[in-house]
């Protein structure tokens, strides 16, 4: 299964969640307060589950960090009105579940955001659609072609790390041969003008690394 942080300053209503999610098969953290939740999101990749109510002023830059890891996040609020701009806000994979709910709802919510994680990369503003075969960055659709949607998809799974010209040939295209790097030199540089200038750098003698991050 998966690790779930919650983040829900109502004692009772956050162990709630972390029971029901605990007998569903998760590993449930708790968590009453964004410091809190800070320190217990370490360099683990885990989803969050989040009272929208938490002023934004104190949850805005943990928001953030979430989403520029590319973590799924599931929002809980009792005002549906708001489920739209929660969406909004998140720009990575997430969902909105509403106030009051059942334990089988929040399990439901916590299972389908998962499965969709699975199948979607986020990278801040880029967003790569696995199912789809879609790209988009800032909410426009990108055009790439087969060849660099798989570039981009392996990049991404590694952001900010330097990946070697011959790992990008072996993930993304099933080449093992160590004579061809100069094809990923090519289809980097086509990258590059879709999703900007800086959003790859070149990583001296080694290969490449996505700085979308």
């Amino acid at each position: 299964m998966a690790n779930v942080l919650i983040l829900e300053p109502d004692r009772k209503q956050n162990r709630f969640m972390c029971d029901a999610l605990t007998r569903a098969g998760h590993r449930a953290v708790a968590s009453h307060s964004v410091r809190e939740a800070e320190k217990r999101l370490h360099n683990t990749r885990m989803m969050t589950v989040i009272n929208a109510q938490v002023p934004f002023t104190q949850s805005y830059e943990f928001v953030r960090t979430l989403a520029e890891r590319g973590l799924p996040v599931l929002f809980i609020t009792a005002d549906a009105a708001n489920a739209a701009h929660l969406r909004a806000l998140y720009r990575g994979c997430c969902d909105v579940l509403l106030y009051p709910f059942t334990a089988e709802k929040l399990t439901e919510a916590v299972r389908t955001l998962l499965e969709s994680a699975q199948t979607t990369l986020t990278l801040g503003s880029l967003r790569l659609d696995m199912v789809n075969h879609q790209v988009t960055k800032d909410g426009e659709t990108l055009s790439l072609t087969a060849q660099e949607f798989a570039l981009l998809q392996a990049l991404m799974r590694s952001p900010d790390e330097a990946v070697t010209r011959e790992d990008l040939l072996r993930t993304a295209w099933g080449y093992q041969g160590m004579g061809i790097t100069r094809t990923v030199d090519v289809h980097v540089q086509r990258l590059r003008r879709k999703l900007g200038a800086q959003s790859i750098e070149t990583v001296y003698k080694t290969g490449y690394r996505l700085k979308m991050a």
